[in-house]
């Protein structure tokens, strides 16, 4: 099973690199691993502080079974 959290999700209006809407997935093993991505690309693209943003990314991950 794969966890993942969508950028979109959290940041409605979040753009991408070349002015899109952000369509950024972290994926991870389990919840920390979504959890420490999901706050890379936060800090690296948005510039947005994921420290204020852990319990959304939490409330928004999602598990594949496929």
């Amino acid at each position: 099973m794969i966890r993942f959290a969508r950028c979109n999700a959290l940041l409605s209006l979040a753009l991408d690199a070349s002015g899109k809407g952000c369509r950024y997935v972290a994926k991870g093993a389990n919840d920390d691993e979504v959890v420490a991505n999901m706050s890379e690309h936060l800090t690296s693209v948005h510039q947005v502080d994921p420290g204020i943003m852990k319990a959304n990314i939490l409330a928004s991950t999602k598990t594949n079974n496929g």
